[in-house]
């Protein structure tokens, strides 16, 4: 196994975030040019020839607000970048459960060190399974021994990261009750709040108009050349 440049294969990773996840307007508008504004910011991890764990994270100007901003702090704002933003880490389902994503952090921060840092706005692996419970709650559960409840927040506390505090509005989806039943199955027919099978918080649909605010939980990694 050995971690290139995502520019030097055409094979990337599908099917892993739920369908809605994708319909974010800021990242949607910004994306593909990751790949090519900043190329080498954007990894990904083979085994032979298959790719089985892709990184993407971009640097930025200043703390984003939340992950979305990050697109907004590297492309529309001036100035020298002062740390790098992580967007995503994503690993192949037959792959996870081999420390992979860790590898992959690893690598992130190698990029980040000549910056001074990384700034990790992480999705929490767990949390679509306590939609109803408030990010601000979620991100202070701990262990009996002192680590963090959440898998993908201890493995970067591990790592050395400090946890600095939840964000609102980290990725913002809105649709009709027509698209939200394309993305999802369900029907979303009356106004009101639905828990959504991925989603982190609850889906609030109001006159037929479904909005999804998903959070982030903000990790400050200190590292250097």
């Amino acid at each position: 196994m050995k971690i290139i440049p995502a520019a030097e294969t055409e094979q990337r990773l599908e099917g892993i975030w739920p369908e809605f996840l994708l319909h974010d307007a800021i990242s949607n508008r910004y994306w593909n040019r990751l790949y090519t504004d900043f190329p080498d910011f954007q990894f990904v991890l083979v085994d032979g020839d298959e790719v089985i764990a892709e990184g993407n994270c971009i640097p930025v100007v200043g703390q984003p607000a939340h992950w979305r901003d990050a697109f907004l702090a590297a492309f529309e704002r001036d100035g020298d970048p002062d740390r790098v933003c992580a967007l995503a880490i994503l690993v192949s389902p037959e792959q996870q459960g081999r420390g992979l994503s860790v590898t992959m952090l690893e690598h992130m921060r190698g990029l980040a060190a000549p910056f001074g840092g990384l700034a990790a706005p992480v999705r929490p692996t767990l949390k679509h399974r306590y939609p109803l419970i408030p990010i601000e709650e979620y991100a202070g559960w701990r262990r009996a021994d002192g680590t963090h409840f959440d898998p993908w927040i201890r493995a970067h506390e591990r790592l050395g990261a400090k946890l600095i505090g939840p964000a609102e509005e980290a990725m913002l989806v809105e649709g009709s009750a027509e698209q939200w039943l394309e993305w999802t199955g369900l029907e979303l027919r009356a106004d009101g709040e639905y828990v959504v099978p991925g989603a982190l918080v609850p889906v609030h649909v109001e006159d037929g108009h479904g909005v999804y605010r998903e959070p982030c939980v903000w990790l400050e990694h200190a590292v250097g050349t």
